[in-house]
Order: C-alpha cells, then sequence, then structure tokens
C-alpha cells in the first residue's frame, strides 16, 4: 500500500458563510494507485476566528476541529474521488471586547459532524487536488451562559468544507515546486 502526505488548506464555513474556520494541518492518505479505496490520517491545527465593527476586532475565538475517525473514501473509475470523515470542534478560547467569555475544552460539539468531501473527476492522489461538501454542524454543550448564543450562530445545516491537498511526498518522476527538472 502507498503512502502520501498533503499539506491541508481550507476552511469550513459556519451558518451559510457568515463566519469561516481556516484549515490548516496534514493528511496521510493510505491507498494502492489508481481507483479504489483509502484511508487517511488527518491531523487539523488551531483556528483562529473573529469579527470586528470598523476594523476594530470586537469577538475573538480559538477552534480546534478534531477527527473523531478516520478519513475513509474511494476513488471511482473517472477519478472522482469521495470520502467522509467525522469531526469534533471545540472552542478553545473565546474573548469579547477584551472579556474572556470561555476557555479549555469544555465547550464543544455535543456529537461529531459527518462531513462528506467530493472532488472533480479526474483527481489523481499524487498532484492533490480540491475537495468540497456539505454538512450540518450539531450544537455545542458545555460552553455554560453562552450554549445558545454559540448554537444560534455556529449550529445547524448549510456549512461547507473546502479543503486544498497539496502533496507533501515526494514521488518517482515528480518535480518538486518551485525546483527546475533540468537543473543539476
Amino acid at each position: 500500500m502507498g503512502e502520501i502526505t498533503y499539506e491541508v488548506r481550507g476552511f469550513l464555513t459556519v451558518r451559510r458563510d457568515s463566519w469561516r474556520v481556516p484549515l490548516s494541518g496534514s493528511l496521510t492518505v493510505h491507498a494502492e494507485p489508481g481507483p479504489g479505496p483509502f484511508t487517511g490520517d488527518l491531523v487539523l491545527r488551531p483556528s483562529s476566528i473573529s469579527r470586528g465593527i470598523l476594523g476594530v476586532r470586537i469577538v475573538r475565538a480559538t477552534v480546534q476541529i478534531v477527527p473523531g475517525s478516520a478519513v475513509t473514501g474511494q476513488i471511482g473509475p473517472d477519478g472522482q474521488l469521495s470520502a467522509t470523515v467525522t469531526v469534533d470542534a471545540t472552542i478553545t478560547s473565546a474573548r469579547a471586547a477584551g472579556w474572556s467569555l470561555t476557555s479549555g475544552d469544555a465547550c464543544r460539539t455535543a456529537t461529531q459532524a459527518v462531513v462528506p468531501l467530493r472532488s472533480r473527476p479526474g483527481f489523481q492522489l499524487e498532484q492533490g487536488g480540491r475537495l468540497t461538501g456539505r454538512y450540518d454542524r450539531p450544537p455545542f454543550t458545555g460552553c455554560g451562559w453562552l450554549t445558545p448564543v454559540v448554537n444560534l450562530l455556529a449550529a445547524g445545516p448549510g456549512n461547507a468544507a473546502v479543503i486544498d491537498l497539496i502533496p507533501r511526498t515526494p514521488h518517482p518522476g515528480s518535480v518538486a515546486p518551485g525546483s527546475r527538472p533540468d537543473a543539476p
């Protein structure tokens, strides 16, 4: 079985684009060449989001998205990749107008979100590419008096995931980005 590691860049929308949670991290995919099943290990770094008025940040939060399962998927005969991952979201800190609203790992989704992802036909594992999907974000729990507000702002249907996979693992015959194939 082959292994390819990608840099992950992208974002999740919250409540139909009103907020975007940036995503960065890595994905290591275990797969055979060509069409067929694969699995992957996703690791995401904490993300910061903020909202402001007239350029002044009013609300700032740090969110940690943690996979609850391995990424599982299939590459079809037409090269379309389809995958699923379950994730938990934790708001590890939140501040408004300089005041701490929550910290720690208690403010989190009550259940895992199931995030389906798809590529366009012609996806090639060794080249990476864009994956997109829509999912429902479960309600949050453990946020204290903020729980109803967090759920009003963040929980519900219509959320999008957009992920770009940029290969990190060199492959035979490939050229590293920024290098010249004819350079000595």
